[in-house]
């Protein structure tokens, strides 16, 4: 009797050993083989889940973006706190999740060369709920209002995605991650603030 495999969590698993492999070489560097052997299937077999390598790094794309985008959405959305108290708690939650990015960091450098235009819908949506809750706090009298919320909101993700990098480029550039939270925390109220 043939195996009965389920292929959507056969494909998870894939992009999941994909990960892994990619993390610690580059996207460039690795091929469906490679991936293959991580996740424990044979040679051929990965070819019946991914044609190809680039239909691959779609699917993670994808992956990453969504599991963001709900981290974004759950923090800007929470019923908890005023505006500018939600988006100083979106900085400091995000900063937990630095370590874990900075791992990640050689694949998400390369994804964002690779699949660069993936991730301007991304930005776009995250931009525009960010820039309603700093409207939201310019009408409450908390968020300064004489910036365009749209320019406000890319500049805090701004902040954020430049502290990221930093951390990825040389994880020694920033102390513990209270500390980084702090920073973070700091720099965005300063930029929100009347």
């Amino acid at each position: 009797m043939p195996k009965i495999v389920d292929r959507d969590l056969q494909r998870q698993t894939i992009r999941r050993a994909a990960r892994r492999v990619f993390s610690r070489r580059g996207v460039e560097a690795v091929g469906l083989v490679h991936v293959a052997r991580a996740a424990g299937i044979g040679r051929a077999s990965i070819y019946h889940y991914y044609p190809d390598k680039a239909s691959l790094v779609r699917d993670l794309v994808r992956d990453l973006l969504a599991e963001e985008e709900h981290f974004f959405s759950d923090a800007l959305h929470g019923s908890e706190g005023s505006p500018l108290e939600r988006v100083e708690s979106l900085a400091g939650k995000l900063t937990e999740l630095f370590t874990e990015w900075a791992s990640l960091g050689k694949m998400l450098l390369d994804l964002w060369a690779i699949s660069g235009a993936m991730f301007k819908p991304f930005f776009r949506r995250i931009r525009r709920d960010l820039a309603e809750l700093i409207t939201d706090g310019q009408r409450a009298g908390e968020i300064d209002g004489s910036m365009e919320a749209r320019e406000a909101a890319t500049a805090v993700i701004a902040i954020i995605d430049g502290m990221l990098l930093q951390m990825i480029v040389d994880p020694a550039a920033f102390g513990e991650t209270a500390q980084i939270r702090r920073l973070l925390v700091c720099s965005v109220r300063r930029i929100l603030q009347p």
